[in-house]
C-alpha cells in the first residue's frame, strides 16, 4: 500500500488498504465488542491499530476526491475517543475540516462543518502543542478567507467582506504568535496568506512584508522551488499593480531558483521566461 501510495497510485493503494482495515477489524473484534472502561492494554492497541488504519483510508479516499472519506474519518474519531486518545481524534478532526473546507471534494463542501471540525480539533489539542494548535488557527483563518472569497464573488457588502477578511487575519496572526519558531513550512505558508490577504484588502506594503517572509523561510528550508513560486507570485502581484521593475526583479529571482531544478522544472522555467518577457514588453510601452 504504501508503494502504491507513494507512486499515488489511488486506485491500488485504496484496495489495498481496504484489506488492511478488514484484518484491523477483525482483529479488534472482541476489544469493540468491550465496554470503553474494561478494555486493557492490548484491547486499547488493538483498536488504536484500527482507527489508524481507518484513518489513512480516509486519507487515500481524500486524495481520490472521495465524499466517503468522511466516513471513514469519523469513524476514526469515535475510535480515538473510544480509547481516549484526545491527540489521535485531535488530528482526525483536522481531517475533517480539510475535507469539509477543500475545493478538492465539492460534493461535501461546507465552511460551517470545516468549522466546526477545526475548532473541535482545537479544543482536543494539548494546550503546550503549538504546532498542532497554530495550525489549527490557520485553518481557521483560511476558512474566512474562503469565506471571504465566496462573499465577494456573490457580491455581498463591503461589511460582509471586511468582516471576513478581518477574521482571516486575526486567526492568521494568532497561528504566527503561536507556532515554533521551527515550524519554517507552516509559518512559510502563514505569511503567503497573510500577504494573499493583505492584497485582497488593498495594502500591497503589507502583502510584500509577508511574501517576504514566506520566502525567507522557504529558502530557509531548502525549499528552492516553494520559494521560486513564490517570488513568482510577487512578481505577477508587483507587475498588476505597475511596478514593473520591481517585478522583474522578483521574476528574475524566481527563474534562477527554479534553474537548479533543471528538467524537473522545465515548465515553471518556461513559464517564468514567459512572465519576464511579458514585463519587459510592458516596460517597453511605458
Amino acid at each position: 500500500m504504501r508503494l502504491a501510495e507513494e507512486a499515488r497510485q489511488w486506485v491500488k493503494a485504496e484496495r489495498l488498504q481496504r484489506v488492511c482495515v478488514d484484518w484491523d477489524r477483525q482483529r479488534a473484534a472482541p476489544a469493540l465488542a468491550t465496554p470503553p472502561g474494561a478494555l486493557d492494554g492490548a484491547q486499547r492497541n488493538a483498536i488504536r491499530t484500527l482507527a489508524v488504519s481507518v484513518s489513512e483510508l480516509g486519507n487515500i479516499l481524500r486524495e481520490q476526491g472521495k465524499a466517503e472519506c468522511v466516513v471513514a474519518y469519523e469513524e476514526d474519531y469515535d475510535l480515538s475517543l473510544r480509547i481516549d486518545d484526545k491527540p489521535g481524534a485531535a488530528v482526525t478532526a483536522f481531517n475533517l475540516g480539510k475535507a469539509y473546507g477543500g475545493v478538492s471534494i465539492p460534493a461535501i463542501r461546507d465552511l460551517t462543518q470545516a468549522e466546526r471540525w477545526y475548532r473541535r480539533g482545537l479544543e482536543l489539542c494539548d494546550e503546550h502543542d503549538l504546532f498542532q494548535r497554530g495550525g489549527g488557527l490557520a485553518q481557521l483563518g483560511l476558512v474566512a478567507y474562503e469565506r471571504f472569497k465566496e462573499a465577494r464573488a456573490a457580491n455581498k457588502s463591503e461589511e460582509k467582506l471586511l468582516h471576513n477578511l478581518n477574521a482571516a487575519v486575526e486567526f492568521y496572526h494568532q497561528a504566527l504568535d503561536m507556532l515554533p519558531s521551527n515550524a519554517v513550512d507552516r509559518l512559510a505558508v502563514t505569511h503567503n496568506q497573510l500577504g494573499n490577504i493583505y492584497r485582497d484588502a488593498g495594502d500591497l506594503t503589507r502583502a510584500l512584508s509577508h511574501w517576504q517572509e514566506t520566502i525567507r523561510y522557504f529558502e530557509a528550508a531548502g525549499n528552492l522551488y516553494n520559494a521560486a513560486t513564490a517570488r513568482r507570485n510577487v512578481a505577477l502581484a508587483l507587475a498588476q499593480a505597475g511596478r514593473l521593475a520591481d517585478a522583474r526583479e522578483y521574476a528574475r529571482a524566481a527563474l534562477r531558483n527554479f534553474q537548479t531544478y533543471g528538467d524537473r522544472a522545465a515548465a515553471e522555467i518556461q513559464e517564468t521566461q514567459e512572465l519576464i518577457a511579458a514585463i519587459e514588453e510592458a516596460m517597453s510601452e511605458t
